[in-house]
């Protein structure tokens, strides 16, 4: 090399060195990227804890529902009464075995012995099975009626891993595939759960546990039948549901053991009341539901978002992007909020993008945050991510708050969903979206929550007291299978396949890092969904629908010359699927349409009276 060649290469390297030196400078002198003219939120919001949950708040109700008799009210009890209505079964709680009785079909609940309830609640129980009642009952202990259950002695309490249905219970009951069949009740040897296995008397062996001992078994008895569960299924129930468990699989399967049981009673209830009417879980009585969600959390996936949307639009869908409000430079990554980012986050919510919240520090021990008090606002929180296992001046309140205040100068719809970083999930996230504002949380993945179903959240993820948030499980997700096109897309497939059987949920998590392989998956996802007549959008229009749908009271008076449906909502809904008792349908032509999960009708807000008569 010449000596002018080395001059211009020296000349160069100081180039890039002062570019490097001004980027330095830039890095730490203007970490931090403020907006003019805004600040808050204004208001400061601290969690308040809830009281327990009582029964006599489920207790209005009439006759055609089933009825949960509560007989210690410090179980989990909480559970399978958001389990029963997150699978449409009406019913009522009671801690009256009177009240319980007058319903045709009653869980007792959790225990069936001499210190729990006494002798004319025991001879009320049994009555009521010689009669033609239906009795499912759980933890047996004794009260005098083991031969009602067939029986033989009181049930061996052993560690449980599975609990497996019989051939005749599987095809009985419509539990299909090898998840259905076979349900996982924990993972790995560490986790054991408690377990009542039976002695059979005379009862017919529904289910065994992984031992080969009776799980669940049923007989008839008098008039009436009788069911014997060995799993505390309020506990499972909650458990699941509020992330304390986890699964054989995360995401990218299918793993629906708490649906599975929940179809159970359903389908319990449905053969015990001959006027069991119950709500489909898919608007308009569609296959299956699909929600779109995209974590906008790299700075290229702010322009690749506007993508996503327009093929939303060639294909007539919607979908929600959960928006990491990053105005911190860090070690995560360059900071991407600024007013650029606020205007193409305008322009995609005008293309028809919902706007959620995927924090501002998207802090990798998001779930060890402390709380915070309430009052953190931009332009003072100032979140900074140091590395892997340490976040500085960051609280949970401070990324929810500010993000979902951020947010809101995009969109004139209100930001309600929230998404946390890594699906990391504090013991505190229920009631902290609650306080700052949010209704409806994404925070898990449907493999630990063991369902594909939505459900209400409690406070400190406890299940003993509710708080105004509904959680929506992650079924399938971008970055454990690629190419998504080739790689995950049939197995997508499948599982899509197995949810539309029953109405289940399907939330698709993609990161738009990049085009390619996933923006062709969501194309072809999308249009092999539409051939399945499953109803398709963003989190925020489902979410919106399912709570509405969770308030809507079913009544069955067969009094009267014919059989009349009652139901009573505060809100109008529309698409809402009704399972009806077989051989009847809805008079004079009240149905809006019908589809695998029900006749659909749209309600105004009070109460609707629907005529029954005789299916031709």
């Amino acid at each position: 090399m010449g000596r002018s060649g080395w001059r211009r290469l020296k000349a160069l390297a100081l180039v890039a060195l002062c570019a490097a030196a001004l980027w330095g400078v830039k890095w730490w002198t203007q970490p931090v990227h403020r907006i003019a003219g805004l600040d808050g939120p204004p208001e400061q919001a601290l969690p308040a804890p809830p009281p327990p949950a009582d029964p006599a708040a489920f207790a209005r109700g009439g006759r055609s529902r089933l009825a949960l008799f509560v007989t210690d009210r410090q179980s989990p009890w909480l559970g399978l009464a958001t389990g029963l209505r997150t699978i449409g079964v009406p019913f009522v709680v009671t801690t009256d075995v009177k009240e319980a009785v007058r319903h045709a079909v009653v869980l007792a609940y959790p225990t069936i012995s001499g210190r729990h309830i006494d002798t004319a609640a025991s001879q009320a129980l049994r009555a009521h099975v010689e009669n033609g009642g239906t009795l499912v009952g759980f933890e047996i202990l004794g009260a005098g009626l083991a031969d009602v259950f067939g029986i033989a002695a009181e049930p061996r309490a052993a560690p449980r891993k599975s609990l497996d249905w019989t051939d005749e219970a599987a095809a009985r009951w419509d539990f299909t595939s090898p998840q259905e069949k076979s349900l996982l009740l924990v993972n790995g040897p560490d986790a054991p759960r408690a377990g009542y296995a039976w002695t059979s008397a005379d009862a017919d062996v529904i289910a065994r546990f992984d031992d080969g001992s009776p799980a669940v078994v049923g007989r008839r008895h008098g008039r009436g039948h009788s069911y014997a569960v060995g799993l505390d299924l309020g506990a499972f129930i909650s458990q699941a549901q509020q992330g304390r468990l986890s699964g054989r699989e995360y995401v990218n399967a299918y793993t629906p053991q708490v649906d599975v049981l929940l179809r159970w009673l359903k389908a319990i209830y449905r053969e015990g009341e001959p006027g069991a009417v119950t709500l489909g879980t898919v608007p308009q009585g569609r296959t299956l539901s699909v929600v779109l969600s995209y974590d906008v959390d790299y700075t290229e996936s702010v322009g690749n978002a506007q993508e996503y949307a327009a093929a939303h639009a060639r294909q007539g869908v919607r979908g929600t992007f959960f928006v990491q409000t990053k105005y911190v430079r860090d070690w995560n990554d360059d900071l991407f909020f600024d007013e650029d980012h606020l205007g193409l986050l305008r322009q995609l919510q005008q293309s028809g993008g919902e706007l959620a919240s995927h924090s501002v520090a998207h802090s990798p021990v998001f779930a060890s945050l402390p709380l915070g008090d309430g009052s953190e606002r931009y332009q003072s929180y100032a979140p900074f991510v140091k590395s892997k296992t340490e976040t500085r001046d960051a609280t949970l309140l401070g990324e929810l708050r500010v993000s979902r205040f951020l947010l809101a100068q995009a969109t004139p719809a209100p930001v309600e969903s929230f998404r946390p970083g890594h699906l990391e999930y504090p013991r505190a996230l229920p009631q902290a979206l609650a306080a700052s504002g949010y209704r409806f949380s994404s925070s898990m993945a449907a493999g630990p929550a063991m369902s594909h179903l939505p459900f209400q959240l409690s406070y400190g993820r406890e299940g003993r007291a509710l708080v105004p948030v509904h959680e929506f499980p992650i079924t399938l997700e971008d970055e454990r299978m690629r190419p998504m096109d080739t790689a995950l897309l049939p197995r997508a497939l499948d599982v899509a396949g197995q949810l539309a059987r029953y109405g289940g949920m399907c939330v698709v998590l993609i990161h738009p890092n990049v085009l390619d392989d996933k923006l062709r998956f969501q194309q072809q996802f999308v249009e092999r969904m539409k051939e399945r007549d499953a109803w398709i959008g963003p989190l925020g229009e489902f979410a919106a629908w399912w709570t509405a749908r969770e308030q809507v009271e079913v009544d069955v008076d067969t009094g009267g010359t014919a059989p009349v449906l009652r139901l009573n909502t505060d809100q109008p809904i529309a698409g809402l699927p009704l399972q009806l008792p077989a051989g009847l349908r809805l008079a004079g032509g009240s149905a809006r349409a019908t589809g695998p999960h029900g006749v659909s009708v749209d309600l105004p807000a009070g109460v609707t009276v629907l005529p029954l008569e005789a299916a031709r």
